[in-house]
């Protein structure tokens, strides 16, 4: 795997020839499996012109920056979960779908996931 020129893409050369796949398409991915995930009520944004922008322009890779390596993907995810659930159980158990979905989608392997809790909400005050 290597980084496309832009750095913008990950190459990989194959006998039938090279498969490019984009950063946006492997953060729309992990955003729509970390959504899925239980405890999950939200993505936030990793920067702040994001939080601006964000009710304007609905990204749907918002919350999830790529990084490429030589040894694999570094994904960054930006969540808000629910109040009252375990933390760490939580994004642990998002990480790992995160993590076996774009690998079993791209087959390009994930290195890491690391998950940002960006805040707490409640959603049931009974």
């Amino acid at each position: 795997m290597r980084q496309g020129p832009s750095r913008m893409t990950t190459t990989e050369l194959t006998s039938l020839g090279s498969i490019s796949i984009s950063r946006r398409a492997i953060a729309t991915l992990a955003s729509h499996e970390a959504q899925a995930s239980y405890g999950v009520v939200g993505m936030a944004a990793h920067r702040m012109i994001d939080t601006w922008i964000g009710p304007i322009a609905r990204d749907p890779r918002q919350g999830v920056e790529v990084t490429v390596e030589a040894e694999g993907l570094i994904l960054d995810v930006y969540v808000v979960l629910e109040y009252g659930l375990r933390i760490t159980t939580v994004t642990r158990s998002m990480a790992d779908a995160v993590q076996y979905q774009v690998q079993r989608a791209f087959g390009v392997p994930v290195r890491a996931v690391h998950v940002h809790v960006q805040g707490l909400r409640v959603s049931n005050l009974d």
